[in-house]
């Protein structure tokens, strides 16, 4: 009985190491397919890596990849007239949010106070938003993810243009990343 616990524990453990192992690679050569700076992209990859072990399962770290594209198209800017910053268009707000149930964010946000600065730091960027969709998943919409990727946009309604453009764009993150493992286990083999 242990040695099959202990088997299922190892295989576990050994699926995370690999997917996330893929998980960066992938999301470093998707990055830079979206013409995302090398070292934005490096960061990037890996903090979706370390926000993943970190975030409930519940929220599919393609995700944050659909909202960087759903939002900015992957271009770290500013939008809103200047009130939402970065690759995935935050909010002071959200970042406060975000800081009442993090400390790491509340630390990062007391010494970073102007909101524009959060453009510098693409890992922040992503932390935040991650987390952000994850708390309002959670606290407001009654884990309704519908709901949460559509308010994420600013919208009240359930159903608009922005869920489609999120979930196309989800659906082509997911079908890259199939694609990338699929020929990254073609070339391990031979």
């Amino acid at each position: 009985m242990k040695k099959r616990a202990f088997v299922a524990i190892f295989a576990i453990i050994f699926a995370q190491i690999v997917f996330s192992a893929t998980l960066q690679d992938f999301a470093y050569s998707f990055l830079r397919e979206q013409k995302v700076p090398e070292n934005h992209a490096r960061t990037l990859a890996k903090t979706l890596e370390e926000e993943a072990t970190k975030v409930p399962d519940v929220i599919d770290p393609l995700f944050m990849l659909a909202f960087g594209l759903s939002e900015t198209n992957f271009m770290n800017v500013f939008g809103d007239s200047g009130k939402a910053v970065g690759y995935f268009q935050l909010h002071e707000n959200a970042v406060f949010y975000v800081a009442n149930f993090y400390d790491d964010v509340k630390e990062f946000k007391k010494q970073h106070r102007n909101h524009v600065d959060l453009i510098e730091y693409p890992d922040w960027q992503l932390k935040i938003a991650y987390r952000y969709i994850y708390l309002t998943l959670k606290n407001v919409h009654n884990w309704d993810i519908i709901k949460a990727v559509s308010s994420y946009n600013g919208r009240s309604t359930k159903y608009n243009e922005y869920i489609i453009k999120f979930f196309q764009n989800y659906t082509l993150v997911v079908q890259k990343y199939l694609d990338f493992t699929n020929n990254s286990s073609t070339k391990s083999k031979k």
